[in-house]
């Protein structure tokens, strides 16, 4: 994962604080203004549930740092199901992990360690930040993540969110699901350091937005990817590019701050843009003599650099936002259900004769084509 929008800006305004899911009589409406473009409210089948267990990083702080009660913080760690879950998320053998910190707690020199130890204050900042706000933010985040999933099939997911300090993680976020439970296990060191160690509160909102986007993403390639109407993984055609526009941009838009929404007029610049490489790359792979290898070096590149490079999660985005916010969620998913291409036709029939970003005259005449 690049660089995300949460680490260029800082934050103005904080989450929404809407707690549940009720529906009402606007579920199904469109959402113009501003705001973000979440319609939580809406009514949906799904019982997706989002808790942040803090506990765990706060016992690896005790022992790290040789505080009264090391003891028994080892013994909660040992029995904490997110402890372990973390673990087999990053890699790491448990009882190495529990060796490590009674000899960190002991005494003994561990470098690793010992740099955490440090960054304990920063760490339990950032802790306490989550434990003030995570009893509101958690239900929304869960609501968010449901609104953009389609109705079918519905989805019953408890997502435990964990802030931990590792040893072998490679990654911001890591995950692992197991007996129906969705652990997202956020390396609380990288976070920290991509946000600046004076930020715990940007800290505890880049955590958010990252459990948001990895939750979608999971749920959506473990129950709603399907073939068809979803193209092969190895596909090179346009409705590969097509697949990953519209597969990319729910989650990015969970990375997306909730002060520049809109994204016009924050981001008309870079989103232009990115539908100009946009149209550039489909009217390539348009080209029935482009080779093979040429397309799948395109595909991989359109996906790589910072957040605004990676061009088909933007225009995902862009076409997220003006659909729901146009046609409301229930048309939108109905579009994602039917695949990646019913999604672009609903964007290009929304957006035609208006000063949205659109599709090239070359994209427009293939998507009008019959779907092969």
């Amino acid at each position: 994962m690049g660089r995300r929008p949460g680490s260029l800006f800082p934050v103005l305004l904080l989450l929404s604080l809407v707690a549940g899911t009720a529906p009402c009589a606007r579920a199904q409406k469109p959402r113009p203004g501003g705001g973000p473009p979440f319609d939580v409210e809406a009514r949906t089948p799904h019982r997706i549930t989002a808790e942040i267990d803090t506990q765990p990083a706060r016992d690896v702080l005790v022992l790290l740092t040789g505080s009264d009660g090391a003891a028994a913080a080892l013994r909660r760690l040992k029995a904490s199901a997110p402890a372990r879950a973390a673990l087999r998320a990053e890699g790491t053998n448990a009882e190495d992990f529990w060796g490590r910190l009674v000899t960190a707690a002991t005494g003994t020199p561990d470098t690793l360690l010992a740099g955490y130890r440090s960054e304990a204050s920063v760490f339990q900042a950032v802790l306490d930040e989550t434990d003030l706000d995570a009893p509101a933010s958690a239900p929304l985040l869960a609501a968010r993540v449901a609104s953009l999933l389609p109705d079918e099939p519905p989805l019953t997911v408890p997502i435990v969110i964990v802030p931990f300090i590792g040893i072998g993680g490679f990654r911001e976020i890591s995950s692992v699901r197991e007996e129906g439970t969705l652990t997202l296990v956020v390396d609380l060191p990288r976070l920290v350091g991509s946000v600046g160690a004076s930020q715990p509160r940007e800290a505890f909102l880049k955590m958010l937005r990252g459990a948001g986007a990895e939750s979608w993403r999971i749920l959506f390639n473990a129950h709603v990817r399907k073939t068809p109407p979803w193209p092969p993984a190895d596909a090179t055609s346009l409705d590969a590019l097509l697949a990953l526009t519209a597969a990319e941009g729910p989650p990015a838009l969970l990375e997306i701050p909730d002060d520049f929404f809109p994204l016009d007029p924050f981001f008309a610049e870079p989103v232009v843009r990115a539908f100009r490489r946009w149209n550039a790359t489909a009217e390539k792979l348009l080209d029935p003599d482009m080779k093979e290898f040429a397309r799948r070096d395109l595909l991989r590149e359109a996906s790589r650099g910072d957040f605004w490079a990676q061009y088909p999660a933007v225009a995902g985005a862009q076409m997220v936002e003006i659909l729901i916010r146009q046609k409301g969620r229930a048309a939108y998913v109905a579009a994602f259900a039917a695949g990646p291409r019913a999604v672009t036709r609903l964007y290009a029939e929304t957006v035609k004769g208006t000063k949205k970003p659109d599709f090239s005259k070359p994209v427009r005449k293939a998507l009008e084509a019959k779907t092969p």
